[in-house]
């Protein structure tokens, strides 16, 4: 028999999101398959595996996995060893460091501190700013999952731009401040503004952000997934078109959706995108330095164009609160990484695996939408790969490895 060991690095309990791949999977006409995946590096014959332990099987007759020694199932039924380990995405948040992040004016007038929310959903406490917020909830899913996810960060506007009534608002880096790295968390934290801040200053120029964050995606190895994260709380402005107030300023940016619409579409990268507080409703009327837009009918569009809507009529995750912040990236957090597993060499005969997870057996199911178990999936390319279902995905996770044989027909 074959054994196959997986194992996924640790980190953070979360429930995946382990939907069977459907055509949305493809990213549409023209999209790229973009579920973080597992791939494989192998040990054979008597060499100890990547855990560290002895996995080999021996059998002192051969006819009793059903191998024929010499043919071209005998390395997929024969005894060898192999250990799959995580190869994490890559994730580029984006953050809205924009002054209505911990704005202490009324500038809506609507009787509340713009950039303060009621983060933990009781009226009794004070508020804290959406920056503190956000800055919580970034150091919690980063660090949770610094050895899953590779991370880097992108500020818009920088730290360098101002709350003057110029395109001085509008500035941004042309790099990314937090490069895309392995085990990132200490540095995203380091590299952003502390979580108790009151000092952010600038407009949001969101479009401006994503192009720098797409490029550097661009320089990373195309076959590791690649996602980038759009946190804000505002509608866009500081469109190229214009290179001064008032239009840079009170003008919605319409290039925003275009931008996420070419990464997804013609550069493989989806884009996730979460509005902090976003209600329905005209803003940004009068020379305000906001445009005036439907935040939240302008972020539905940014959401479809990325590929990666949320189903109903709220296209993107729209955050209340802290908690729903928080709930919001763990979500996307269980979206790019995944519970399909690449199988490498594929199996001679796949209707005689076996998959167990800490000691149980896994039944094969029909439908991994709604059953628990596991499937096969890509029978007929481009790979050969099981995916966990429903429960048998937050076992993975729990229990950290996944057990495969490679059976074979009975001989003769």
């Amino acid at each position: 028999m074959t054994r196959i060991r997986s194992t996924l690095l640790p980190g953070l309990a979360l429930v995946l999101a382990c939907n069977e791949p459907s055509s949305d999977d493809t990213g549409g006409e023209g999209g790229p398959t973009d579920s973080g995946i597992l791939t494989v590096s192998a040990s054979q014959g008597d060499e100890t595996s990547a855990t560290g332990s002895d996995d080999v099987e021996t059998a002192d007759d051969s006819t009793s996995t059903g191998m024929v020694p010499g043919t071209d199932t005998e390395m997929n039924c024969g005894e060898v060893d192999f250990v799959l380990q995580a190869i994490p995405p890559n994730v580029m948040l984006v953050l809205d460091k924009s002054g209505s992040m911990v704005s202490d004016n009324d500038a809506n007038m609507d009787g509340e501190l713009d950039g303060y929310w009621d983060h933990d959903a009781d009226p009794g406490t004070p508020p804290i700013s959406r920056w503190n917020s956000l800055y919580n909830v970034v150091d919690f899913v980063t660090s949770g999952l610094d050895t899953q996810i590779n991370f880097g960060a992108m500020l818009f506007p920088s730290e360098a731009a101002t709350n003057q009534y110029s395109i001085s608002a509008c500035l941004v880096e042309n790099a990314p401040e937090i490069p895309v790295a392995s085990e990132n968390a200490a540095a995203i934290l380091a590299g952003i503004p502390a979580a108790d801040t009151v000092d952010l200053r600038g407009a949001t120029p969101a479009t401006r952000g994503i192009e720098t964050a797409v490029a550097h995606l661009e320089t990373l190895d195309p076959e590791v997934p690649r996602f980038l994260v759009l946190v804000t709380d505002g509608a866009a402005n500081c469109s190229a078109d214009y290179d001064a107030a008032p239009e840079a300023l009170e003008v919605y940016d319409e290039h925003l959706p275009e931008v996420v619409d070419d990464a997804f579409t013609n550069r493989g990268i989806p884009t996730f995108v979460v509005g902090i507080d976003i209600i329905d409703a005209l803003t940004g009327v009068g020379n305000d330095g906001a445009p005036e837009a439907n935040t939240f009918d302008s972020l539905n569009a940014v959401a479809d164009a990325g590929g990666r809507p949320r189903p109903g009529a709220e296209k993107f995750y729209n955050a209340g609160n802290e908690i729903e912040l928080m709930a919001a990236l763990q979500e996307i957090a269980g979206e790019v990484v995944s519970c399909v597993i690449p199988l490498d060499p594929p199996p001679v005969h796949p209707d005689f695996i076996e998959v167990v997870i800490g000691g149980q057996t896994i039944d094969r199911v029909e439908d991994c939408a709604t059953e628990n178990g596991w499937v096969y999936v890509n029978p007929d390319g481009p790979y050969d790969a099981l995916q966990l279902c429903g429960t048998a995905c937050d076992q993975l996770v729990d229990v950290g490895t996944v057990d495969a044989t490679y059976g074979c027909p009975p001989a003769g």
